[in-house]
């Protein structure tokens, strides 16, 4: 079973996102089955995180006790393979770059999300056969910084200018 750690202080967006994923067919990511835990405090899943391991953990960029750029932060300290992704309704590009470079997010998706992207994000971070291979970027930039990924797809931009 591949397990899945959803976090957002509305329990209607749990739902939403908990429905929207329990119809991915797990052929498509050779499991047996998926298994959601939701919380609506960050805290308590942390707790949780302590005791049970995540195949991947999404959550809501803007809760009212941490951001979700903390609560992935402070996850991945907890369980570094953990892929971890972002879904909000306020992204701004501060906001999208300061999640990439401290939770190394595998993906940011706006708020509302289109229920078909977003089952085939989740097959393709959780192995279908367009899996993201483990690859690193070009060197490249984003207004200057140079981006990288590391070997789990996770995208670094850096402080630091190419030029």
């Amino acid at each position: 079973m591949l397990r899945i750690l959803l976090v957002d202080d509305e329990p209607n967006i749990l739902r939403a996102l908990r429905r929207c994923l329990a119809d991915i067919d797990v052929r498509e990511i050779d499991a047996e089955a998926l298994g959601f835990e939701t919380f609506t405090s960050p805290e308590a899943a942390i707790e949780r995180s302590d005791y049970q391991a995540f195949d991947l953990v999404i959550s809501d960029y803007r809760m009212p006790s941490m951001s979700g750029v903390e609560f992935l932060a402070r996850i991945m300290a907890i369980q570094p393979d953990a892929p971890r992704m972002i879904i909000s309704g306020y992204a701004d590009r501060d906001a999208i770059i300061a999640a990439v470079n401290e939770a190394r997010l595998i993906r940011f998706v706006e708020k509302p999300w289109n229920d078909d992207e977003l089952r085939r994000s989740v097959v393709s971070i959780l192995g279908g056969p367009d899996k993201e291979a483990p690859r690193r970027a070009p060197d490249g930039g984003l207004d200057g910084r140079l981006v990288e990924r590391d070997e789990n797809g996770g995208i670094w931009i850096s402080d630091d200018s190419i030029d």
